[in-house]
């Protein structure tokens, strides 16, 4: 039993002494007077605590900080499939050919997750995109936003996610697609629009082909469509209540340019209703940020937050501060300097500054692949694997077999 199931346990082969070492826990403790079934039970719990089950990348260095085969086969099948590695994988290290850059690319390429519920899809973007947190978030009623409206939203999402990673679509499909995931009743309840392929049908639609969970083509560079114009995200920059620039700027900042920002002075004071006559958020951000010690920091975070204001805290969109008949003003300037009036224009411009999105998407990637955040050269690395996969013309599956292929993946 422990010849077979050791391996499998530890990922990789085991020595005749490690058997050895095992099977003593089992006849020590019978030894000791207990049953066969009370040795097996307590061999069983020892194998279940040990390290060697528990954590990965535990041997030692093989070649300078670079991964051993079996360790490589482990990181590459939880990276893409969340479990244990196969026994295709494992034939593969234990022939020392894992390591060749053809056969760990063609490995990833057949373990790669193709449908919105494969484990890696749910699991990465909920913690990329925060859709994990929707399960928390109780919108206001006056948004007549139930849990099945939330649900479809996070579906929404990953539907979207696995749909440019199964077609290999370029990175720029994610700020602005001619196509998102939805219902056509959703989009025309939430989101305010008619899809053209319903625009088309007319009245001809029964009540089940508008509730159809499907995809739907749109229009490139209006207000919805792409991440930044998704129910999800929207939701989970928000409160379920109201709206935020700084959260939602901080958050854009941090999960799709890769310029998070640091965290505020211990000293800085807590927003506070109407400072010196403020009558709308702009205002208010205006008032609170001529702290000195605000300013540095809301002068990068409050413009990109403001752009995202005319969406509501379900991802509908408005015309005025709530409360207000004042016209929202979205308008900011990005951190290079260029001056943006609405999502739409912003969208834009990360399209044309889209290296900026790969490589945050590029960085989280192997943040979760690896267990750790790339140092300084790694990020080197990760920006030339960007640059090459837009220059050469590739799509979102290619870069990510060329993370896989990377010296970043491979180093322990």
């Amino acid at each position: 039993m422990l010849t077979s199931f050791l391996p499998q346990a530890f990922r990789r082969p085991v020595d005749d002494d490690t058997v050895a070492d095992f099977l003593a826990i089992a006849t020590r403790h019978q030894d000791e007077g207990h049953s066969f079934d009370e040795a097996m039970h307590l061999l069983l719990r020892s194998i279940l605590v040990s390290p060697r089950f528990l954590y990965r990348d535990l041997e030692p260095d093989t070649a300078g900080n670079t991964l051993d085969q079996f360790d490589l086969a482990t990181r590459l099948s939880y990276f893409l499939t969340q479990a244990p590695p196969d026994p295709a994988l494992v034939n593969l290290a234990r022939r020392n050919q894992l390591g060749e850059s053809s056969v760990l690319s063609r490995e990833a390429a057949r373990l790669m997750p193709k449908r919105s519920t494969d484990p890696m899809i749910r699991s990465f973007v909920g913690q990329w995109l925060d859709t994990k947190l929707l399960a928390g978030i109780m919108p206001d009623p006056k948004f007549n936003f139930d849990d099945a409206a939330t649900n479809l939203a996070r579906q929404e999402t990953e539907s979207f996610f696995a749909e440019i990673l199964a077609k290999n679509l370029p990175l720029s499909t994610f700020i602005d697609p001619d196509f998102t995931f939805s219902t056509i009743e959703f989009c025309q309840r939430n989101y305010g629009f008619t899809p053209p392929a319903a625009k088309e049908a007319g009245d001809k639609l029964t009540p089940a082909e508008r509730s159809r969970f499907q995809r739907l083509a749109i229009d490139r560079g209006g207000r919805y469509g792409g991440l930044l114009g998704q129910a999800a995200i929207l939701m989970a920059t928000a409160n379920g209540v109201d709206t935020q620039p700084v959260i939602r700027g901080a958050w854009v900042l941090e999960n799709i340019l890769g310029m998070p920002s640091p965290p505020p002075p211990k000293n800085v004071p807590a927003l506070t209703p109407d400072t010196r006559g403020a009558k709308s958020p702009r205002d208010l951000l205006a008032a609170h940020t001529q702290e000195s010690s605000c300013a540095l920091c809301h002068a990068r975070i409050d413009p990109v937050g403001f752009v995202l204001e005319n969406y509501d805290p379900v991802g509908r969109w408005r015309a005025k501060w709530p409360g207000s008949n004042a016209p929202i003003d979205a308008s900011g300037t990005l951190p290079d300097g260029t001056v943006v009036k609405n999502p739409m224009e912003f969208k834009a411009w990360l399209v044309a500054n889209i290296d900026l999105f790969s490589t945050c998407l590029a960085e989280k990637l192997l943040t979760y692949a690896t267990g750790r955040v790339p140092n300084y050269a790694e990020r080197r690395e990760i920006e030339r694997i960007v640059r090459a996969n837009r220059e050469a013309g590739k799509g979102f599956e290619d870069l990510v077999l060329d993370l896989v292929d990377s010296r970043t993946f491979r180093a322990r």
